[in-house]
């Protein structure tokens, strides 16, 4: 130990008492780290400093600069530390950003239960991607726009709620137009996850269907918001698509046939609790998406191509019938649960609890989990 020692003295001796001081800091840094190579360095350093203070103070002579062999020496150690000290901060900043997933599913999911306790039923899954919100038709089979746009005043968002509305139900007017087209350009942190995006903005590319729009009662918009959470729509795919036209909207006309859906949310759904057999523990209420990376900004994955305002199947809405995964560049899928963290998928149950899914879960017990009525037993992933 002491002929090592002298051989790190012999190449530190040279150095800056500050940049010695730095090397002792990093060392530190990483010391939780169950390294060897950092403890004996760190204690290496300590014993240095105390024999390079006191003949600092015996001499004025001070080293102008490095040799080439020191040089290399520090930034070998520098390039140690950093490597052993990175995968732990990219570890602590994926934790710190599931937490906040798991808070943002939490209050969606408290926020899917108020909106039962006030109106008897969960938020509804809407019209179609032609239709967002309208706050002056209500809630349940006549509001045309998303379960996330239900319950927006149940998140503290009543403001941005009200501004999709004129006062006439039946009217789609040009004020209500552009106040609607405002709100879709509002971002709600809260429904994003920050594992796999920033919350702003994001570009509208698709546009076919509603010429030169994205809605029957909204402006049409270059950007508009997004969520990366979706509703349970049950085991069995039921689209509805774009969903009716004006006229046969506010006739109550031109609507999918839903009868066969067994999940928490679809189009025009009127879900209650009790409407839940196998109880609210034991099925998914809101998760989140699987998205393709490539397309997390372009507006061209047709699952997340709308407003979360929009009473979109694809964009709000994830079935059972597959095994959530993990976003892959280069692979579509548009219905799917799924997320950008490394294990697998936060998932708010119709208890109110947010778990996170693995992966790895069985697929049988995934299919189960998003049916509300099929009576099979399940034993919950840990």
């Amino acid at each position: 130990m002491v002929v090592v020692e002298l051989h790190c003295f012999r190449v530190l001796r040279g150095l800056d008492c500050r940049v010695m001081c730095f090397f002792g800091w990093l060392v530190r840094l990483c010391s939780p780290e169950p390294f060897v190579f950092c403890y004996f360095f760190d204690m290496v350093l300590n014993r240095m400093l105390v024999i390079y203070s006191k003949q600092a103070a015996r001499s004025s002579y001070r080293r102008v600069a490095f040799t080439l062999v020191e040089l290399l020496v520090v930034i070998a150690i520098i390039g140690i530390l950093v490597s052993l000290l990175l995968p732990a901060v990219q570890a602590a900043r994926e934790a710190a950003r599931r937490i906040q997933c798991t808070n943002n599913l939490k209050q969606i999911s408290l926020a899917f239960h108020n909106h039962h306790d006030t109106f008897k039923s969960l938020p509804s899954g809407g019209w179609g991607w032609y239709w967002v919100g309208d706050a002056d038709r209500g809630v349940g089979a006549n509001q045309p726009g998303s379960w996330a746009f239900s319950i927006l005043p149940q998140m503290e968002q009543q403001s941005l709620y009200n501004l999709c509305g004129d006062g006439q139900p039946d009217v789609i007017s040009s004020q209500q137009l552009a106040s609607t087209a405002k709100a879709t350009e509002t971002v709600v942190g809260g429904f994003v996850c920050p594992s796999r995006r920033a919350a702003e903005l994001y570009d509208r590319a698709i546009t076919a269907g509603v010429p030169g729009g994205h809605a029957y009662n909204a402006d049409p918009v270059p950007r508009t918001n997004r969520s990366d959470y979706v509703a349970n729509a049950g085991d069995t795919k039921r689209m509805w698509g774009s969903g009716p036209n004006v006229a046969n909207g506010f006739a109550g006309t031109g609507f999918s046939n839903m009868i066969d859906s067994n999940g928490v949310s679809h189009q025009r759904s009127e879900v209650k609790l009790s409407d839940i057999l196998d109880g609210t523990s034991n099925t998914y209420m809101v998760g989140e998406k699987y998205l393709n990376p490539d397309h997390y900004r372009t507006g061209l994955d047709y699952g997340d191509d709308h407003s979360f305002f929009a009473g979109d199947d694809f964009d709000m809405h994830a079935w059972t019938d597959n095994p959530p995964l993990k976003d892959r560049r280069g692979f579509a899928d548009f219905w799917r649960f799924g997320s950008n963290h490394p294990s697998g998928v936060n998932v708010a149950y119709c208890d109110g609890s947010v778990r996170h899914v693995a992966f790895s879960i069985d697929a049988a017990v995934h299919r189960f989990l998003g049916n509300t009525r099929d009576l099979q037993p399940v034993t919950l992933p840990e």
